[in-house]
This record gives C-alpha cells, sequence and structure tokens, in this order.
C-alpha cells in the first residue's frame, strides 16, 4: 500500500501529476505534494472530496475544481482500487487549465472569425496552418479546412512574393511580435491576384510566450483599382495638359511675333499702336494662364525643382512691377510701393518667386474695381521678411478664408465672368513659397472691402550686394546665319522676319527632311528647331545634325510647345544646347545669339 512504501511516496511527490487515492465515499486516504497543489488544499488526507468517479471501471475525463482562488481544470483518471479490504480508488490529476483558457479563447476567435467577412486564420509556430475562416477560404478559392491545412503560408502567394515572405516578412513577424504588409494572395483556382492588407501577430500565453500565430488579412482589391485608375487619370490628365499646353502655345508664338515685327516698323497710327499692347497684353495673360495650369500639375507630381541662388529680394520685386504696371494701368488702378532702400538677401529661384508675386498682383488688380488701390509693402522681420499685397477690391467672403489656397476654389462668379481664371493662381502661390520654407496667409474684413496677402520668407544674414542686372537688348549682327525650322507656316515665317528685322541672315525650312540639304548650301551658324514636327521630329534631326562633320560647331536650339523635364531631358540628349519653350521669348532668344557673336 502506498503509505506502507516510503520510497514510492517520495516518487510521487517528485512528479508534476496530482495523484490521491480515496475510499468508496471519496474520503482520501493518501495525496501527494501536486494533489494538494492542485486542489489548494493542505492537508487533505482525510477529507472528503466530491470528485466523479465510474466504480466499476477505469474512467477519463476533464472536471473543473472549485478552488479559493477560482475554478480550475483537470483532466482525471481513475481506477478501482482494493484498499485494507475496502473498495477505493486510485486517481490522477493533471492540471489543464491554461489549456481550457487556450480552447476558450480559440472558440471565442474561431466564433468570431466565422461571422467576418476577412480572411481570417492560425498557424502553429512553423507557420503552417491549421485554421482558416468560410470567408478566407472563399476569398482564396479553397474547399474544405483540410485543404488548408495540407498548404504552407507561401503557398497563398505568388511565386515572385514568396521569397519576400519567407526572407523578410516571416522574420519579421518573429522579431517584432506582428507586422503588417499589403501584398497579393494567389487565388487557388483562377490565378488571380487579391490585393490584401496581411496582418501577421502571435498568440501568447499566460506567461508570454508565442504559441500560435493569427492572421487578419483585409481584401483592397477594390481600392488598389481605385488607386490605380486615379494614377491612369492622373497620367491621361498629364498627357492632356501637355498636349493643351503645345496647341495653345502654337498659336501664341506667331501672334507674340507679329506684336514685336509691328513694334519694330514703327508705324505712327495710334489706333495701331493700342491693338498691338492689346495682342501683347492678352498673350502675356493666356501664357501666363497655361504656365500656371501645368505647374500645378508639376508641383502636385513633385516635378518641379528649385533652382536656388543668393538674390536681392528687392531687385526681384522692381522686375516683377515692371511687368505687372501695364496690367494694372489697363484698369486705371492706382499702385503704391512700399520697399526698403536695403538689399534684402534671400536663397531662392527668381523665376518661381517672381511667379508668386506676379500672381499676387494678379489677383489683385483681378478682384479690384476700375480706379481701385493696390499697395505693396516689404518689410524686414528679423530673420524673415514680409511681402503684403493689399487690395480695396471685392474681398474675401468669411467662409471663404479657410480654403482660399486650395485648388479650383473662387468666390460667386458674374455671368460676365468678368473676374474669370482657373481658380489655380492662389494654390500655385502657397506651393512655390512653401518650396521655399516660407509661408502664406490671406484675410479680409468681409465682402467689398478688399483683402491682404502676406507672405513670410527666411532671409539671408550678408550685406553682399548683387550688380543691378539688365534686361537682354536685340543686337543686329548681320555676320550671324540662322536656320528656322517649323512646320507651322506663322510661327516660321514671324520668327525669321523678327531676326532678319534684327540684322540675322534666315533661311526657312518646315521640315526636318530639308534640313541637311540646307545647312550643307546655308551654313548656318545657328539651327532653331521644333521638336514636334511630322515625319522626323526634332529630336532626330538633332542627332543627324551632330553627326555631321561640321555638327558640333552648330548651336542647335530647340523651340517647342512642350516644357517639362522630360522634355528639357530629352532635348538636352539628343544634342540641343538649349530649350526654349512657345510662345518664343525674342529678347531670350536674342541673348543667345548675342553670346554666340560675341
Amino acid at each position: 500500500m502506498v503509505h506502507q512504501l516510503p520510497k514510492l511516496d517520495l516518487i510521487l511527490d517528485t512528479i508534476t501529476d496530482g495523484v490521491l487515492v480515496v475510499d468508496s465515499q471519496g474520503v482520501v486516504l493518501y495525496a501527494n505534494q501536486a494533489a494538494e497543489t492542485l486542489l489548494a488544499r493542505s492537508p487533505i488526507v482525510g477529507q472528503s472530496l466530491a470528485i466523479p468517479v465510474n466504480p466499476d471501471k477505469n474512467s477519463y475525463q476533464d472536471i473543473n475544481l472549485i478552488r479559493p482562488n477560482g475554478i480550475a481544470w483537470a483532466e482525471m483518471r481513475s481506477a478501482p482500487l482494493e484498499w485494507a479490504g475496502q473498495p477505493g480508488y486510485v486517481i490522477a490529476l493533471r492540471d489543464i487549465t491554461e489549456r481550457k483558457h487556450m480552447e476558450l479563447e480559440r472558440q471565442k476567435f474561431v466564433s468570431l472569425a466565422d461571422n467576418s467577412l476577412e480572411f481570417i486564420s492560425m498557424c502553429d509556430m512553423n507557420f503552417i496552418p491549421f485554421y482558416i475562416n468560410e470567408a478566407g477560404m472563399r476569398l482564396v478559392g479553397l474547399d474544405n479546412l483540410e485543404q488548408c491545412i495540407r498548404t504552407p503560408v507561401q503557398e497563398f502567394f505568388f511565386p515572385e512574393d514568396q521569397r519576400y515572405i519567407l526572407d523578410e516578412f516571416l522574420p519579421r513577424v518573429v522579431r517584432e511580435g506582428h507586422a503588417d504588409v499589403e501584398i497579393r494572395f494567389r487565388h487557388f483556382k483562377s490565378g488571380a491576384a487579391i490585393w490584401m492588407i496581411y496582418n501577421v501577430f502571435f498568440i501568447k500565453d499566460s506567461t508570454g510566450e508565442p504559441v500560435g500565430i493569427a492572421t487578419v488579412s483585409r481584401d483592397i482589391s477594390a481600392r488598389k483599382e481605385a488607386k490605380k485608375a486615379l494614377h491612369e487619370a492622373a497620367q491621361r490628365k498629364d498627357i492632356f495638359l501637355a498636349m493643351l499646353a503645345h496647341e495653345l502655345r502654337n498659336p501664341l508664338t506667331p501672334i507674340s511675333n507679329a506684336a514685336h515685327i509691328l513694334d519694330m516698323l514703327k508705324l505712327e497710327d495710334p489706333r495701331l499702336s493700342w491693338a498691338k499692347e492689346i495682342i501683347k497684353r492678352q498673350v502675356s495673360h493666356l501664357t501666363h494662364l497655361v504656365d500656371d495650369l501645368l505647374d500645378v500639375s508639376r508641383i502636385a507630381r513633385g516635378k518641379i525643382t528649385l533652382k536656388k541662388e543668393r538674390l536681392d529680394l528687392v531687385e526681384v520685386i522692381k522686375s516683377v512691377l515692371e511687368t505687372a504696371r501695364d496690367l494694372i494701368l489697363a484698369k486705371q488702378q492706382h499702385l503704391e510701393v512700399h520697399l526698403p532702400e536695403q538689399p534684402i538677401l534671400l536663397e531662392a529661384d527668381t523665376v518661381r518667386l517672381s511667379q508668386v508675386l506676379l500672381n499676387l498682383l494678379d489677383n489683385a488688380s483681378k478682384y479690384s474695381l476700375e480706379g481701385g488701390r493696390i499697395e505693396v509693402d516689404v518689410q524686414p522681420l528679423g530673420a524673415e521678411v514680409e511681402i503684403q499685397v493689399r487690395d480695396n477690391g471685392t474681398g474675401i467672403p468669411a467662409e471663404l478664408l479657410p480654403s482660399i489656397f486650395d485648388l479650383f476654389q473662387q468666390g460667386t462668379r458674374n455671368l460676365d465672368r468678368s473676374q474669370g481664371g482657373l481658380g489655380i493662381g492662389l494654390t500655385l502661390v502657397k506651393q512655390l513659397v512653401e518650396m521655399h520654407g516660407g509661408r502664406v496667409t490671406a484675410s479680409s474684413p468681409g465682402a467689398g472691402q478688399g483683402s491682404t496677402f502676406s507672405i513670410r520668407l527666411p532671409t539671408i544674414a550678408d550685406a553682399t550686394t548683387f550688380p543691378a542686372s539688365e534686361a537682354p537688348t536685340p543686337s543686329p549682327n548681320a555676320a550671324l546665319r540662322v536656320l528656322v525650322v517649323d512646320d507651322d507656316s506663322d510661327v516660321r515665317e514671324s520668327t525669321a522676319i523678327l531676326l532678319e528685322l534684327n540684322g540675322y541672315e534666315v533661311r526657312m525650312t518646315d521640315s526636318g527632311e530639308h534640313v541637311i540639304t540646307l545647312i550643307e548650301a546655308f551654313h548656318p551658324d545657328v539651327v532653331l528647331l521644333d521638336i514636334g514636327m511630322p515625319g522626323e521630329n526634332g529630336y532626330q534631326v538633332a542627332q543627324r545634325i551632330r553627326q555631321l562633320r561640321n555638327g558640333d560647331d552648330l548651336l542647335l536650339i530647340a523651340l517647342s510647345g512642350y516644357g517639362g523635364a522630360g522634355e528639357l531631358a530629352r532635348s538636352q540628349e539628343a544634342g540641343f544646347d538649349h530649350h526654349l519653350v512657345k510662345p518664343l521669348n525674342f529678347a531670350t532668344l536674342c541673348d543667345l545669339l548675342s553670346k554666340l557673336a560675341g
């Protein structure tokens, strides 16, 4: 008997399972230490236990034990035993409380998972699935749970993604305890791709040790398709805008050239002078609109980079005011300017900063009546400079102020659209100012009471001054020969006339096919070459020119309605020295020719 065998008693006290001997009434005759610990009673011998046993044979069952600190679960095995001539039982108890809790948690998990529309699974620590919910099986085309269990985790993904899952993603889960990634699941029947957010995390026991792996994945295929559609739509929009700009810039070039030709002919009729100024002003306005439209798109896609240099803000503003003055005077508006006497030094892009200021002045003029007042005030403020553009025009309603810099945002329009525009100028202002590390704000007392736009930009603490820049002036040079190549006769002929009036010798052609023949006959110093021509385009013609014996000696200038970064890069690769965007800035062209002559 157990109590008569001290050695066996010693052995039983070293095992983790509880061992009891009870008589037929359930009175404990013997209990090892593990039994006392499991039942949370000590001493227990002599006490009566209400433990269900089968009186006739061995039995096996799970039971719950009510203990002072709560309910525990035990796996119980019992067998009949004769004790001192009286019937009794030997009982072995194994603590399965943690396992029961895990099972209960699993049941809760499975219950929730079976009612979920997301892909939910559980794996062992080797990433072998032992459960996938119904929605998950339907999503990937599996028919039953047995098929899932035979499928290693990596098989749920495409071959090109499996290496990432095995070598990078799953090790990250092991290191961090959880991870997520957007990845394509493979449909087992159709082979189609299903984009999912794949979330993986450990299931842990009460001690914090991982005992399993759970995954919760959400189908984002519709979102991906929508994103792809938006991306494709954005690409189509960019292509359309580039084509629109090209188609608008082409007719603007001969119109602008014609105005310059009228200027140079010195015709006396005042009505002709009036018409010429209108043409110039409206060409400038259209060019401004086209540039703004393209720039907003480019900035939104991160395609614009600033060409920063050290500059004097005061000189930049003076130059901008000269450009804007005609626009303001045309509406008989009064312009008042307050500039500091000392230079204000910035690290900025002259062209883009001028664009910001022109947009604000254009906005102030557009939304002010004839005879209105526009003020420009520049004040150094410590390490910053503040530029304010104020007007006494239509003002900004309070409800519009928070969104005044949003794309296509505008106030109420009149039927005559006298305050037109595309609603992109202020968006461009905000984006360019922020690219310079500054900020812009708008304020207005209300409708009809004018508005103020304030720009803050960081300055440079340096007293270095800059020489005043002078605009290039055309200088006749009969020694230079220029070949103009453009399939648009208006662009070609008006450009040739302008060049001839400035003393250059000019020849023309309408296609790339005749360029080589003309070069060999005319021996030009400069080739002004359109890009978008039928047959051979300008890039191809430029490459052929550079292959001529003296091709490297020619100055190649691209003239195009396309002016994006891609077109500029292609021009450089094709061998062009310069790329000018239509409408042609004739002063810029003459400056390039003068440098060559010099």
